[in-house]
Order: structure tokens, then C-alpha cells, then sequence
């Protein structure tokens, strides 16, 4: 997503939750969390200050240039006080630093790449938390209105039961049966509505939006149904889970080359002129302290060696433990993917067993009501059968809610 369309995205959520609710779906969940989250930003901005620091190769190679000018007031010994002028310029350029600064180069592009893949799994571990919350909202929605829903059927078999009473063919047992239940179902819905606050609260946090935001959710139920078209991926699509790991790993290897060559030589060039003073060349004559120089430097940094080179072990150890760690990781993905795909197929299957359990409630329920009224039915039988009904309407819903947060974890894995 480029920064226009990121921009225009933030304006858009910040003037729907100042004047009402913000639309939401499924779908949008990933461009709010990149137009606006402070996580999924924070991992970009450390991905392009990586990438700042690529081409230090090249820039090591470039000249160093250091130029100096002062005005001195000085007395030597017995000498009057003069005021001199003194000024310099110097020149140093890096001809050969034992390869270090080519492992340098190439660390620091590993570094990039490895905050790059950081930025992606970042977003999806964003979409891993959020996707579910969104998916539990609107889970609680709806069973708000079962919940109504339930209270209003449970206000009509109490009026049944009030009227029978009347007629004399019930007594009193029956209307209390129903007064007791609608005590248990308004306290259930007193329970989800004050935690669809909560969830709505953690929504607009994650989406970095205010907490107070309100959210429009239009968004009916719904299950995939080709299954195979969802689950088809490749290696690919989420290499950025395991390619972090796998680039620290060569970044300390190549860090062990790094520190393993501190035995070798730094070759430099360096050139400067300076005009010195009388305080430090005692020529009267200015033309006499000026000087120029010209010529190559080589240099070993000797005292460092024995350490650099216990560095270096220690540091080939660590990239091997990393390296191991890697590998594991990429295994673990695997199962934990096939895993959460075995989990969605049966939780696919379970969504249309659900479905027919419901038509089968509602038959049930009909035939019991109307038994009731013939006198047939009790009071108990016919709460239990609004009760089986409530039951297996809510089980559908749990069942489509844990579909789409199955489906949200493996999405995620796959960085879609």
C-alpha cells in the first residue's frame, strides 16, 4: 500500500469515528491495519531505516577529508606573544581493510532483508490477533439477537401458558417455568453485551483507532466452500516466517569472518597540506611551516588479534545454534500448517452438520408449540424445546465463528 492511499485510508477511519460508526469487514481488516496501526508502521519504518544503511561497501572506498583552521595566540619562553594563523587539510582514502568492510556491506544487507521479512510478519501477526476479534464481534452480535430472539419466543409461550392458566387446563407451575428462564436468558444477554463493549474496545485499539470508536458491521456469515482453492499454497507464501532466523543466522557467520580478520592489514592513502604556527615549527618565516604530504599507510591493529579470534569462534557457534534453530522453525510451520488445515476440514464439515441440526430445532420446536396448545405438551416440554433450539442455533454460530478464526490463523501463516 503506497503512503497516498495509506494517508487517505487514515483520514477516511478518523472522520468516520468522529462523526459515527466505521464501516468494517473481513476484507478491509489488512488496509486498516497498514493505514494505522502502530506496530505494522513501526516495522516499516525500521525496514526502510535498514535499508538506509545498504551500500557501505561502496561508501567505504570514498574519501575522507578533514580540514581544520585556527587563530592562535601563543608566547614560547621569553618569546613575545604572537598571533598566527593555522589551517590544514587532509585526505585519507581506504584502499584495503582486510575484507571487513565487504562483510560489513553484505551484513548490512541481510540486515535489510531481515527487517523486510520482519515488516511482513509483523503484519501478519497483527492480522492473527485481529481477524479473530473481529470475527468474535460479530459472534457476539448475533448472539445478542439469538438472545432477544429467545426472550421474545419466551414471552410468547409465557403468554400461552397465562391464558391456559386462565382457562383453567394449567396452573401456576407453568408460568413460572418461563419466568425463571427469562431470568437466566436477560442475565446471559446482560453478560455478551458487555463483552461486545470489550471486543469492540480491543478492535479499535488494534486498528489503532480511538477506543470509543463504534463499528458498523454489515457483514453476514459465510463459509468457504472450496476448500482446496483456500488451502492451496506453496513454500513461498510464508517463507517470511522462517527467512528472519535464517538471516540472523548468516549475519553472525558472516560477523565471524569479520572479527576472524583483524590479522589482516589496513592499507590507506593519505594526503595533506598545513600552514603551522611558530608554536609548533619555529621558522619565522610563514612560507618555511607550511607542509605537504603524500603517501601509503599500512597498519595492524596486533594487540586485538587474540580476542577478535575468540570472537570469531564464539560467533561461528552462535550462527550454527541459529542456523539449527532455523531449521526447526521451518518444520514446526509446516506441521503447526498442516495442523490448522486438518482443523478447517473438519470444522467445514461441521458447519453444514450444524446447519441441518437447526432446521431439525425448528421442526421440533414448531411441533412441540403446537402440541402444547392442543394440550398434549407441557410447560417443561416446550421450554425444553426453545432451549434445543436456542442450543443449536448458538452452536452454529461458535461453529461458524471457529471456522473463520481457523481460517484466519492459516491466512495469516500464509501471509494472505
Amino acid at each position: 500500500m503506497n503512503r497516498s492511499t495509506g494517508f487517505a485510508l487514515t483520514a477516511t477511519f478518523l472522520w468516520a469515528a468522529t462523526v459515527g460508526a466505521v464501516p468494517v469487514s473481513s476484507d478491509q481488516l489488512k488496509s486498516m491495519l497498514e493505514a494505522r496501526s502502530a506496530k505494522v508502521n513501526a516495522s516499516k519504518i525500521e525496514a526502510e531505516a535498514a535499508a538506509e544503511r545498504e551500500g557501505f561497501f561502496a561508501r567505504s572506498f570514498m574519501p575522507s577529508i578533514e580540514a581544520q583552521v585556527a587563530q592562535e595566540n601563543f608566547k614560547k619562553g621569553r618569546g613575545e606573544n604572537k598571533t598566527q594563523p593555522a589551517y590544514g587539510i587532509e585526505a585519507r582514502l581506504n584502499l584495503f581493510n582486510g575484507g571487513r568492510d565487504r562483510l560489513r556491506g553484505e551484513i548490512r544487507q541481510l540486515r535489510a532483508r531481515e527487517k523486510t521479512f520482519g515488516s511482513q510478519r509483523t503484519l501478519a501477526e497483527e492480522l492473527e490477533k485481529t481477524r479473530p476479534v473481529y470475527w468474535n464481534l460479530l459472534f457476539l452480535r448475533d448472539k445478542i439477537e439469538l438472545l432477544k430472539e429467545t426472550l421474545q419466543v419466551n414471552k410468547s409461550s409465557l403468554n400461552s401458558a397465562l391464558r391456559r392458566i386462565k382457562n383453567g387446563v394449567a396452573t401456576d407451575s407453568d408460568r413460572f417455568e418461563f419466568e425463571m428462564r427469562a431470568v437466566d436468558v436477560e442475565r446471559e444477554l446482560a453478560q455478551a453485551e458487555v463483552q461486545f463493549k470489550s471486543e469492540t474496545r480491543l478492535l479499535a485499539l488494534l486498528l489503532g483507532l480511538p477506543l470509543e470508536t463504534k463499528f458498523e458491521l454489515g457483514e453476514t456469515w459465510s463459509h468457504d466452500h472450496d476448500l482446496t482453492a483456500l488451502l492451496k499454497h506453496d513454500h513461498a507464501d510464508h517463507e517470511f516466517l522462517i527467512k528472519e532466523s535464517e538471516l540472523q543466522a548468516e549475519q553472525m557467520r558472516l560477523s565471524a569472518k569479520e572479527a576472524g580478520r583483524v590479522w589482516w592489514p589496513k592499507l590507506d592513502a593519505f594526503a595533506a597540506y598545513n600552514q603551522f604556527t611558530e608554536r609548533v615549527e619555529e621558522f619565522p618565516d610563514a612560507e618555511d611551516r607550511k607542509e605537504s604530504v603524500l603517501g601509503l599507510r599500512l597498519s595492524m591493529h596486533l594487540p586485538e588479534g587474540l580476542e577478535s579470534s575468540r570472537e570469531s569462534a564464539a560467533l561461528a557457534r552462535e550462527a550454527e545454534a541459529q542456523r539449527l534453530r532455523a531449521s526447526f522453525q521451518r518444520q514446526e510451520i509446516d506441521n503447526h500448517l498442516n495442523t490448522e488445515m486438518d482443523e478447517l476440514k473438519v470444522l467445514h464439515d461441521q458447519v453444514h452438520a450444524s446447519e441441518d441440526n437447526v432446521e431439525r430445532a425448528e421442526r421440533y420446536n414448531r411441533l412441540t408449540q403446537s402440541e402444547y396448545m392442543r394440550g398434549v405438551k407441557n410447560s417443561p416440554d416446550v421450554l425444553g424445546a426453545s432451549e434445543k433450539l436456542y442450543g443449536m442455533k448458538f452452536k452454529r454460530l461458535e461453529i461458524l465463528r471457529d471456522f473463520q478464526v481457523a481460517k484466519s490463523h492459516l491466512l495469516s501463516k500464509m501471509g494472505k
